[in-house]
Parts: structure tokens; C-alpha cells; sequence
């Protein structure tokens, strides 16, 4: 993927389990105040994706921006940094990058498939649909 990277953060997962495939991240940073002259604790949650459901309450994890995975879910898991409970080995893997990137083409070549499926259920291919609009343009005119 060119163009920026993404950006990456740390945080706490504060709730996992209740949302399939998806974990509540919250994350901290701090905010001048400057009127008071004096720092503040700010704090701010994202859903994040965890489609093997290897993470629990209590883990601290590294979370990096990526596409839209649904309206409110925009981030994914890269690492586990520090975990609570069960050791990391015992959890199911979080996905690499090119691990995302395999199921994210399988998955559009299965819609692909399915699509070519049901055009031909139909009996009209691509070609022909390209054909009877320019035929259509050249009649026209």
C-alpha cells in the first residue's frame, strides 16, 4: 500500500468478547491546558478489528489505521505488547499485514466469482453487457 503509513498507537483493551471480530482500545495522551498552565490526562476509545479473537480485557497492544472495515471499526491489532491473563501462545495468532492482505483478495475474488456466477445464471456476460451499450451508443447516434 503506498502512500502514508499508518498511524500507529498503544493502548489498553477494555472490552473484548462482547463484539465479534472487534475489541474496545482505549488510549492515553496527554493535553496542556493553557490557562492553568498544567497537563491533563486525555483519553480516547476505538473499536478495533480482532478477527481471531486473540485478544482479552486487560491486554496492552499496539493498533495501527487501516481501511474501513465497517462504520465504526477503522483500526486493526499488529501486536500483542503486553499480555494479561493466558500467555500468547496459548491464543489463536494476531494477523501480519500480508496475512490481512490474503483474506481481504481471497475475499473479493470469492464476490468476483460469485458475481461472474450470477451473470451467467442470467446468460449475459461481461462482454455482452460492454457490446449492447456501445451498440446501443452507435445506434443512437
Amino acid at each position: 500500500m503506498p502512500g502514508v503509513p499508518p498511524r500507529v498507537l498503544c493502548g489498553v483493551v477494555v472490552s473484548a468478547g462482547k463484539m465479534m471480530k472487534a475489541v474496545k482500545v482505549r488510549t492515553a495522551k496527554q493535553t496542556y491546558n493553557r490557562f492553568l498552565k498544567k497537563q491533563f490526562q486525555a483519553h480516547k476509545s476505538y473499536l478495533v478489528s480482532d478477527p481471531n479473537s486473540s485478544l482479552r480485557a486487560g491486554d496492552v497492544v499496539k493498533i495501527a489505521a487501516e481501511r474501513q472495515i465497517s462504520r465504526h471499526i477503522k483500526h486493526v491489532v499488529t501486536e500483542i505488547l503486553a499480555p494479561w491473563g493466558p500467555s500468547i501462545d496459548e491464543r489463536p495468532p494476531v494477523l501480519s499485514q500480508e496475512e490481512r492482505l490474503t483474506r481481504l483478495q481471497e475475499k473479493t475474488e470469492r464476490k468476483q466469482e460469485r458475481r461472474r456466477e450470477r451473470n451467467l445464471e442470467k446468460g449475459e456476460s461481461a462482454e455482452d453487457r460492454v457490446e449492447g451499450v456501445i451498440e446501443g451508443t452507435a445506434v443512437a447516434s
